[in-house]
Formats: C-alpha cells, sequence, structure tokens
C-alpha cells in the first residue's frame, strides 16, 4: 500500500509554487487537475512522485444530456488520462457525472450516457496503460441543519456498483472516498468498505454534513472507520485529501505509522 496527499490542499494557488511544500511530506502526490491550479495540460510538474491524478471536476459532467457539454467533459478525462501516463503515474480518479434537473428529463436520462462516456475514457487508460478509478460522491446537505440529500450519480452504493458493472472494463476500478460515503449513509459506507474493486481510497473527515476535508481524527468519519482494520484488502493507494497542508500533515503524523503496520501484515 502507497501513502499520497492530494493537491487540493493548495489548489487556490499554481501547482508549481506548492511543489516544495507538497514533497516535503515524503510521500507520493495526486495532482488536482483544475483550472488554474493544474490544468489545462500539460500538467506543470516535473519532480516525479506522481502516484494518480484527478480528472477536473467543475463544469464537467461526462453524463450530460447536452451532447456538447458531454464530449467536452469526456475530453478533459481523456486528456488526464494521457497526462497521467505522461507523468507516471498509475491513473485517474473520475466523477460518474450529474444527471438532468428532474423537471425536465426523468434521472435516469443520463445514466446510458455516463456509462458510454466511462467506456470510452476506460478504453483511453488501456491504450495509455494506465487505469481509471471510479469515484463514489457525497450526499450534501443545502442549508445549515438540513440533512444532506444525493444529487450526483454514484452516491448510493447500488447505482455506483451499476454503472461500474455497466461499464465492464478492467482498466476501470473503484476510488472510494470516505468523506463522501460517511454523507451518503452508513449502508453505502459499509458497503464500500466490503467492495474489493475498491483499489484508491481518500480519506478526509468531516462533521456529517459537508464534505469539510477535515484532518483524520477531527470529525465523525475517523470514529466509525478504522484505518488500519477496515479497508478493503484489494486497496493499494490511500492519498489524504485535506483543505489544508496542515490538516496533511496532521492525518500523516496521526495515521501513517499505523498503515505502515499493516502494510508489513498485508
Amino acid at each position: 500500500m502507497e501513502l499520497g496527499v492530494s493537491s487540493f490542499a493548495v489548489v487556490r494557488q499554481p501547482l508549481q509554487a506548492a511543489e516544495r511544500d507538497l514533497l516535503a511530506f515524503g510521500v507520493r502526490i495526486e495532482i488536482m487537475c483544475e483550472p488554474p491550479h493544474a490544468w489545462p495540460p500539460p500538467v506543470p510538474w516535473s519532480a516525479g512522485q506522481v502516484m494518480t491524478l484527478h480528472s477536473p471536476i467543475l463544469g464537467i459532467n461526462i453524463a450530460s444530456t447536452n451532447p456538447g457539454i458531454r464530449e467536452e467533459s469526456t475530453s478533459q478525462v481523456v486528456a488526464t488520462l494521457g497526462e497521467a501516463a505522461r507523468l507516471g503515474a498509475r491513473g485517474v480518479v473520475v466523477h460518474p457525472g450529474n444527471p438532468p434537473y428532474q423537471e425536465v428529463f426523468p434521472r435516469d436520462r443520463g445514466l446510458p450516457y455516463a456509462i458510454e462516456s466511462l467506456h470510452r475514457c476506460a478504453e483511453a487508460a488501456a491504450a495509455a496503460r494506465v487505469e481509471m478509478y471510479l469515484e463514489n460522491m457525497p450526499a450534501v446537505s443545502l442549508a445549515e441543519g438540513m440533512q444532506p440529500i444525493g444529487f450526483a450519480y454514484g452516491v448510493h452504493y447500488e447505482e455506483l456498483r451499476n454503472i461500474f458493472e455497466s461499464v465492464g472494463h478492467p482498466a476501470l476500478r473503484l476510488c472510494l472516498d470516505l468523506g463522501h460515503a460517511y454523507l451518503a449513509g452508513a449502508h453505502e459506507l459499509q458497503a464500500l468498505l466490503q467492495d474489493l474493486d475498491v483499489v484508491h481510497v481518500h480519506v478526509s473527515d468531516n462533521g456529517g454534513s459537508r464534505d469539510d476535508h477535515l484532518a483524520w481524527g477531527d470529525g465523525e468519519v475517523s470514529k466509525v472507520v478504522d484505518l488500519t482494520r477496515d479497508l478493503p484488502p484489494s486497496v493499494r493507494t490511500v492519498v489524504f485529501e485535506h483543505g489544508t497542508l496542515e490538516a496533511c500533515a496532521t492525518s500523516l503524523a496521526r495515521v501513517a505509522p499505523k498503515l505502515a503496520q499493516r502494510r508489513q501484515r498485508v
């Protein structure tokens, strides 16, 4: 099992300006490919140690019912896969997309497009000799005090599995985001913790209503998940995805020694 930190912690500044801070953790890096942080390509990184890339998120929807938006979104994921190959990364994390507004179309109208786009991306991943990791999505609270609700595709485990199995490509595996799964509910979290197609994990904590990206141990997720015991045995890579460099340092100090012991046992 390899450990890494996400450049999400410094996404508001140019990637090159944060290169030294990220490398100082002594683990590998997941690069968040958001403009202007590290996108459009080429990704401005030449220091090695890249574990994975995260495809662009803002404005991207590979399940869009608008063919122009869907084509551009899929093309950007394919471009990210090419950058992963160039940088020597294992693969790319990708989101399953968002449904149309229910006032216009039924929720499931975009699912065939998500599956079609992911299959195209998986073919590109195989050609580039990298992997692609389909990430579970969070339920979100729209206002203070409201219960989180699921909007995106892949919030609920059964839907995520349906998309994954419908694509059915060996280059596609699963990414478990622990913070997302906790927000989605206990069933979703436990189901993902038992799924042997999960090979990549995003670690962050939250208070149960928002995707806070807190240091591990500073929220509610860490109270119900033991990273040394509960992760699926299929997991190969673990990335600490936090909102600040300080949170990354805190999590690594709390967890890395214990995960090292797990690696020795496995």
